[in-house]
C-alpha cells in the first residue's frame, strides 16, 4: 500500500565480477602450472564450474591437482553464494509484495463510510490529494500498472483492477462506501461504472466526470448525483478570472481545502438540534456566532439562497455555511450536526 520502504536490490554486477575473477584466475593458473593453451585452460575451468564433468587433459603435476581441488572448492562456495543471494532476493521481494498486498486488503476491508476514486490520472490524482488534506478515508481503483505503482508510492490504498467490474468495486468496499468519484478518461467506462455501482449500492453518492457534451445527462439519468465536465469548468473559471479576478481569487481561497482561514461547509440539521424550529436571526445570528448561512436546501427540493433572518430552520434542512474553521466547528457543536465527512 505504499510504505515508501526501499526495495532490497541485488548487486548482479558484483556477482558476475566474482565469477569472472575466479574463471580468469583458474585459466591463468592452468596455463602457468600445466602449460596448457588459453582455450584448453578456459575449457577446463568452465567444465569444473559447470560440474558437468566434460573430458579434459589429464593433470601432469601435483601442483595442478592441488590447484584444481582449490578451484573446485572455491567454485562450489561461489556457486552456493550466488544461488543463496539470488534466492533470498526473489523470496524476500515476493514475500514483501505479498505482505504489502495483505496489509492493503485488510485496510480496505476495514473501511466504512469511505470514498472510492475510480481512475488515478490527472483528475483522480488531484481528487486524492484533496481528500487526503481533509483526512478522510478513501481507496483508489486503477488498471494502469504505472499509475498503480505511483498511487502506492504516495501511500494511497489502491486496487489494481477494472472499475466497471462488480468484483473490483466490491473489493473496494462499495457496499459500505459513502461516495464514488468516477475520474475515468473514457465516457463509456464512466457510464458502465456508474451503472454497476448504482445497482450495487442505491445510497451511494456518485460524482462522475463527463468529457463529451451528451454524456452528462446520461450519467445523471443512470444514477450519478453530480456530473463534472472539466472543459466546461475550465472555461467558466477562465472567464471569471478575466471578468472578475478579485472575486475569482476569493472563491479560490474559500474552496482551497488547505486554507483554514475561511471555509464553506455543508451540514444537515438533525431532528434533535436545538436550532430546529427557530428562525436564523434567533439561533444562527452571524453577529453572535460569526458564521453566515449562505443557503438552505429544504427536503422538498426548495433552495433558499442568501436567506433572511426570519427564515425558519427545520430538521432535515441542508445548510451551506461560511466562516472560519474555528467558528464553523463551534457552529457544528451548536447544531449537533456533522459535516459531509
Amino acid at each position: 500500500m505504499g510504505d515508501n520502504q526501499p526495495v532490497k536490490k541485488i548487486n548482479l554486477w558484483g556477482l558476475l565480477l566474482l565469477i569472472l575473477t575466479l574463471m580468469v584466475i583458474g585459466t591463468i593458473g592452468f596455463m602457468i602450472i600445466e602449460g596448457w593453451d588459453l582455450l584448453t585452460s578456459f575449457f577446463v575451468v568452465v567444465s569444473i564450474f559447470s560440474t558437468l564433468g566434460f573430458a579434459h587433459p589429464e593433470l601432469q603435476s601435483s601442483a595442478g591437482t592441488i590447484f584444481t581441488i582449490l578451484l573446485i572448492i572455491f567454485g562450489l562456495i561461489t556457486l552456493y553464494y550466488v544461488i543463496r543471494v539470488v534466492s533470498e532476493y526473489i523470496l524476500e521481494n515476493k514475500l514483501e509484495e505479498a505482505l504489502k498486498y495483505k496489509k492493503m486488503e485488510k485496510t480496505i476491508r476495514n473501511l466504512s463510510n469511505h470514498y472510492i476514486i475510480c481512475g488515478f490520472g490527472r483528475v483522480g490524482h488531484q481528487v486524492a490529494s484533496e481528500l487526503k488534506k481533509e483526512h478522510v478515508e478513501f481507496v483508489v481503483i486503477e488498471n494502469n500498472t504505472a499509475m498503480v505503482e505511483e498511487c502506492e508510492r504516495m501511500g494511497y490504498p489502491c486496487i489494481a483492477g477494472d472499475a466497471t467490474s462488480e468484483d473490483t468495486l466490491k473489493s473496494a468496499g462499495i457496499l459500505d462506501a459513502k461516495s464514488l468519484i468516477v475520474c475515468l478518461g473514457e465516457d463509456s467506462d464512466a457510464v458502465m461504472t456508474v451503472v454497476t455501482a448504482h445497482s450495487m449500492n442505491k445510497d451511494l453518492f456518485i460524482v462522475a466526470r463527463a468529457n463529451a457534451e451528451g454524456t452528462a445527462n446520461k450519467l445523471l439519468k443512470i444514477g450519478a448525483n453530480r456530473v463534472v465536465s472539466p472543459h466546461h469548468i475550465g472555461g467558466f473559471r477562465m472567464a471569471n478570472f478575466a471578468l472578475s479576478p478579485t472575486v475569482a481569487d476569493f472563491i479560490d481561497d474559500i474552496q482551497d481545502l488547505s486554507n483554514r482561514e475561511v471555509r464553506i461547509d455543508e451540514v444537515v440539521v438533525p431532528a434533535h438540534s436545538p436550532v430546529a424550529g427557530y428562525p436564523i436571526s434567533e439561533k444562527l445570528s452571524n453577529r453572535i456566532y460569526g458564521v453566515t448561512v449562505l443557503a438552505i436546501n429544504k427536503q422538498d427540493g426548495e433552495a433558499i439562497i442568501n436567506p433572511t433572518g426570519d427564515v425558519v430552520v427545520e430538521a432535515g434542512d441542508r445548510l451551506i455555511l461560511l466562516g472560519t474553521q474555528e467558528k464553523l466547528e463551534a457552529m457544528l457543536n451548536l447544531l449537533g450536526a456533522h459535516t459531509r465527512k
